[in-house]
């Protein structure tokens, strides 16, 4: 087994939380909260949920630190990151590690792989990679030996550091 033939739909999340794109922060923020999640999939209206772009924690936090009231009000269309890069279902574990290294993302929704479809059908995370790495060591090995992984491997290392050790830190205190 290799991370070439493991399906990204075998590990993905299929619950995906949506906010319309006319809400704001709060109202985002709540549904994180209410959800346990870090991020929400920002839909063009809640009727046919096309999706449009993504707020995550970070986003959140970067809007709050500048201070500024007015974002607070403002619609998740003007402050979310877009365009929303995806991956469709059919893809391998290793399409996706790929594009969140090259895209410096965290999240990575999955998109039907049917023909001209854009619907969101789940969603993959930095943590869900790795929990599946952890829980299949002998797909490490495949990561190391794959050329794209091997020269990414010191960004791969700190990733993997912090999902870890995070983790440890967080239950400590």
């Amino acid at each position: 087994m290799s991370i070439d033939s493991i399906s990204i739909s075998s590990f993905m999340t299929t619950k995906i939380v949506t906010e319309a794109e006319d809400q704001n922060i709060h109202s985002a923020s709540r549904k994180m909260y209410e959800n346990n999640i870090g991020s929400v999939i920002v839909v063009n209206n809640e009727k046919n949920k096309r999706a449009v772009g993504i707020i995550t924690e970070r986003d959140i936090v970067r809007i709050l630190g500048q201070m500024e009231p007015w974002l607070l009000s403002s619609p998740l269309s003007t402050l979310m990151s877009k365009p929303l890069i995806t991956m469709t279902s059919n893809g391998s574990l290793r399409d996706g590690i790929q594009t969140m290294y090259s895209k410096n993302i965290r999240r990575l929704p999955i998109v039907s792989c049917k023909e001209k479809s854009d619907q969101i059908v789940g969603i993959i995370t930095d943590k869900d990679i790795f929990r599946v790495l952890m829980k299949n060591q002998n797909l490490v090995q495949s990561l190391l030996t794959d050329n794209m992984m091997a020269q990414n491997i010191q960004t791969l290392h700190k990733r993997f550091a912090e999902y870890w050790f995070g983790d440890v830190l967080i239950h400590r205190k």
